[in-house]
């Protein structure tokens, strides 16, 4: 394991769904297909915003027999791999997200009354100390140095600027945050964000 208190892993957290908050799927397949947009089998192509139709979505109560009660929707409820995020949170973070995502607007349906948006990074910066961060390599496909998932990550924070998030190449959906953005988050007072310094982290961030 690296070493917990080095500075290389006290910059930058991995943007998770909050276990204890509201997590959503797709209201039918079409949705749901709208939705897996990163994905060339599953999913349909990310059109231009304008072209975009909000998909209709549903918090996850588990399958069959296996029923849970519906969870707080918070600020940052998840889908899959995707963020979604509330108009308090765009509000608060605003900046962050026009410098850094494009935000498509969807609709749930728990929560009619309320905006919420998909977020889908813009910002793509290859900075990862590939040599010390630690995860599964990808076995398929025509870069197979890159990560099939990351456990442990160091970045070469020298290429990262002023970037407040940001994806890898490895990946167009899992997303990097800054401690600035993780302080807007409390200071905003959000609800449901869910920051890891470490993929198994324990004991990570929630708001």
């Amino acid at each position: 394991m690296l070493d917990r208190e080095g500075p290389d892993l006290l910059t930058h957290f991995e943007w998770h769904g909050s276990k204890k908050h509201a997590a959503y799927v797709g209201a039918t397949k079409s949705d749901e297909r709208r939705l897996l947009w990163y994905d060339e089998l599953l999913g349909a192509p990310l059109p231009d915003l304008k072209d975009w139709v909000a998909p209709s979505l549903r918090q996850y109560l588990g399958d069959g027999n296996r029923k849970r009660a519906p969870a707080p929707i918070g600020d940052s409820p998840s889908s899959g791999q995707l963020n979604l995020v509330s108009e308090d949170a765009v509000s608060a973070l605003g900046d962050i997200f026009q410098r850094h995502t494009f935000l498509y607007p969807v609709l749930l349906e728990d929560a009619a009354e309320r905006l919420f948006f998909m977020v889908v990074p813009n910002t793509k910066i290859d900075c990862i100390d590939r040599e010390r961060s630690k995860g599964m390599r990808a076995k398929y496909g025509p870069n197979p140095h890159l990560f099939a998932s990351i456990d442990e990550w160091i970045f070469r924070e020298d290429e990262i600027g002023d970037a407040d998030m940001f994806v890898l190449p490895d990946s167009p959906t899992t997303t990097f945050v800054s401690e600035r953005f993780k302080q807007r988050v409390i200071d905003a007072g959000l609800k449901g964000f869910c920051l890891k310094r470490y993929f198994w982290e324990e004991d990570p961030f929630i708001s």
